[in-house]
């Protein structure tokens, strides 16, 4: 049997393969908790493993059309747009992106994928440039400082192309209807670091003064090294944001030894939208931020 709630599916078209993936996941099993089924039954009566379905309830795994409609039709859903609706969402889920090609895994792999779909981006960066803003001269010094290697390490380089590629995404996004917006809060210590050398620290901090010149896609906030009310001690994060209801807000905090986390529940989502909104109180935004970029810019090629 169906009812109102069924018709509560996101459309297809409004949303990009991870978002689609997840909310198929999430409807799926509201529907076979609402049942009162169980995985173990659900699998059996499909003739599937148990670790399939749970996978597909997690949104670890994506879930053919067919295997939607069979899925439905076992739990009773005759309503045809609820049916064609996850049918479409579940295509949607399947098909191929960019960042196939690097392989990712882990959380890495979906934070890349959800910042691909994000509507907004806030970024707080304590320790160096956010990597969306970077250069590829500076992403080369810094990921190479990172991993402890040289430059021109094969790892250095997959890293580095990686992140041009995410920017390259970001860029193509921007230029469609809806562009995402990016605000980034940089510490001043980043700023006045000179990673790569003096120059290409400055060439780096000319590329974010360039970037700030289209406010419609980017903002940049700087909290100075005298701050007091710095609520940004604890560690850097990306929030990312989503249109409309097709998804909740998610988090990517970056971790040493490669041990990141994807966070996605209220409290700590909410946390730190409080503390990003500190930031930007506290810090230097719009024109007084970018005139703390263009001195440190100065010095460094004076110095």
């Amino acid at each position: 049997m169906s009812d109102a709630s069924d018709r509560s599916v996101v459309p297809a078209g409004d949303v990009g393969p991870k978002i689609a993936k997840a909310n198929v996941a999430q409807r799926l099993r509201a529907l076979r908790d609402g049942l009162g089924l169980s995985v173990a039954a659900v699998a059996k009566d499909m003739d599937w493993s148990v670790s399939k379905l749970t996978r597909i309830e997690k949104g670890e795994v994506s879930i053919q059309p067919l295997e939607v409609r069979a899925l439905l039709g076992l739990y009773s859903i005759s309503d045809e747009h609820v049916v064609a609706e996850l049918s479409r969402l579940a295509r949607t889920s399947r098909s191929r992106q960019w960042y196939s090609r690097h392989r990712l895994t882990g959380a890495f792999a979906d934070f890349v994928a959800y910042e691909n779909e994000a509507a907004e981006i806030q970024v707080w960066q304590l320790l160096f440039v956010p990597g969306l803003l970077q250069t590829r001269e500076y992403s080369r010094a810094i990921t190479a400082r990172t991993l402890r290697t040289d430059p021109n390490d094969e790892q250095v380089k997959a890293r580095v192309d990686l992140r041009v590629d995410r920017q390259q995404a970001l860029f193509e996004r921007q230029r469609g209807e809806n562009p995402p917006h990016i605000t980034a809060v940089i510490d001043e210590s980043v700023l006045r670091r000179p990673t790569g050398g003096r120059e290409v620290m400055a060439r780096q901090l000319d590329h974010l003064l360039t970037l700030a010149e289209d406010p419609d896609r980017f903002s940049l906030g700087v909290t100075p090294l005298e701050l007091e009310h710095h609520s940004g001690m604890g560690g850097s994060f990306e929030l990312l944001k989503f249109s409309g209801n097709t998804h909740g807000d998610v988090m990517f905090v970056e971790a040493a030894a490669g041990l990141d986390f994807l966070l996605s529940d209220p409290e700590t989502i909410g946390r730190h939208n409080a503390l990003f909104k500190d930031l930007l109180d506290y810090g230097r935004t719009g024109d007084r931020a970018l005139q703390m970029i263009r001195a440190i810019r100065d010095e460094m090629r004076a110095g």
